[in-house]
């Protein structure tokens, strides 16, 4: 189950005495880095400004001290860079919900393929400019499909204030998707009050609402549900759940994904973007049928860190046999759910739940499968795989491993152990789950070649 909390390409280390609240530096952007953040540098180093674009000049208050680079906070734009553009969105200067919208969509797509490239040329000292493919990317704006709103003191919602617990109070949000702003939160505002309201939608017009509050909101809810049964629905409303308990209706949406269907619960993880998720789908499919003498189905799929069995599905038509291992036991009913329900993997796949980890461990049931000719596929947290998995991977050395992240530094530390092993980095794609946003999906095809290999 994935996080979406940002990291940031440099260590942390422990703080340095904060300089004087009065310091001032003019800084020249240079170029994005990991987070979306601004890269400058001067005589003391280096230096990180948020919402900055490369070209700005900026007058800067720095907020935090490091060894080796510092943060900062913009006071005043001196000069704009050539990429810098007006935010689509009117609450841009206070939300903390998005970081690039000052910077063209074609900018921030650039700027992401660079880092991904900078990731593995520093943290795997692989140099992927060969196999780096064109980005993928769908619409900039009302891409996104979930989002947490929070109590604001007048009785309605927002989301926090960057870097703050503070709640800026939103009208609107342009990345989310139809129909948040026309339906959703004109109606969320007539709730009884509640502490956070999270929102789902599947992309086909049906949404869900999750509520968390003080129990006594109960009762004046069950009135609201009275006229929902009465027939007084917002439309589209699939389901309401209060402290993730059902109050009415589902408490599940299913999501439709390269001609497959998907039942994900209220608190199951599931692509942001179906867009570009049914991209990556696509991409896969095309490196499988590349493979080399391939059969009408191959021997196994490991889906490791399957979800609710998105890659299972979409693939598993090309398979004999499909494992599919996944900790949220929630995201597990809903695979296990899924697979009795689609008529290409039903009686081919198994749901192995538990941590990753102790499922390759000797002996267990991950580990005593037949790995001999396998494609795994991996889709691991912003933490990557790391190296204990990456040694399973190697002592079982399927023949041909494609990995998902949301973070480029921790792939690309993930890729340069598995190429030492002995895999071959075949091709790379960038793909743009998040717009206007800092950021960054990755898809990694990486063949087993038997040999160590620098770079691919």
């Amino acid at each position: 189950m994935k996080s979406n909390k940002p990291e940031r390409q440099h260590p942390s280390r422990p703080k340095d005495p904060a300089p004087a609240p009065t310091a001032l530096l003019e800084l020249r952007i240079e170029k994005l880095v990991t987070g979306g953040d601004g890269l400058a540098r001067d005589g003391d180093g280096a230096c990180f400004v948020p919402r900055t674009a490369p070209g700005d000049l900026v007058r800067a208050a720095v907020v935090e001290q490091r060894r080796g680079y510092r943060r900062a906070e913009v006071r005043e734009l001196l000069e704009a860079g050539p990429e810098r553009c007006p935010p689509p969105c009117a609450h841009f200067a206070e939300c903390g919900g998005c970081d690039l919208q000052h910077l063209a969509i074609e900018a921030q797509r650039a700027a992401k393929a660079a880092i991904v490239r900078e990731c593995f040329q520093r943290q795997g000292k692989l140099d992927v400019e060969p196999i780096l493919g064109e980005p993928v990317h769908g619409a900039p704006l009302q891409w996104r499909a979930s989002l947490r709103l929070q109590a604001h003191p007048t009785g309605s919602y927002g989301l926090l204030r960057r870097g703050t617990h503070d709640v800026v109070r939103i009208e609107q949000c342009p990345v989310m998707a139809a129909p948040f702003d026309d339906v959703i939160l004109p109606w969320v505002r007539f709730l009884p009050p509640v502490e956070q309201v999270v929102v789902r939608l599947d992309g086909r017009g049906g949404w869900l609402v999750s509520l968390f509050g003080v129990p006594g909101r109960l009762k004046i809810l069950k009135k609201m549900v009275a006229r929902f049964e009465a027939g007084e629905l917002p439309p589209g409303l699939q389901g309401v759940l209060f402290n993730s308990r059902p109050a009415w209706g589902r408490d599940y949406l299913v999501h439709k994904v390269a001609g497959h269907s998907y039942r994900v619960g209220a608190a199951s993880f599931f692509q942001g973007n179906q867009e570009v998720a049914e991209a990556a789908v696509g991409i896969v499919r095309g490196w499988l049928e590349r493979i080399e003498a391939a059969p009408a189905r191959l021997p196994h799929l490991y889906d490791l860190y399957g979800g609710v069995g998105l890659f299972t599905l979409a693939l598993g038509g090309r398979f004999e046999r499909i494992t599919l291992a996944e900790m949220d036991a929630g995201a597990c009913r809903d695979a296990e759910n899924n697979i009795a329900r689609d008529d290409t993997v039903r009686g081919r796949a198994v749901v192995l739940p538990g941590d990753l980890a102790g499922l390759l461990k000797p002996g267990d049931l991950l580990g005593e499968g037949s790995w001999d000719r396998a494609v795994c596929v991996v889709d691991p947290p912003r933490a990557g795989l790391g190296k204990d998995i990456c040694a399973a991977l190697l002592r079982r050395r399927p023949a041909h491993v494609f990995y998902m992240s949301c973070d480029p530094a921790t792939q690309a530390r993930d890729a340069a152990l598995l190429a030492a092993g002995g895999y071959h980095p075949r091709e790379l794609r960038v793909l743009d789950m998040f717009p206007q946003s800092g950021h960054i999906e990755s898809l990694l095809w990486l063949e087993d070649t038997g040999a160590p290999a620098g770079n691919p």
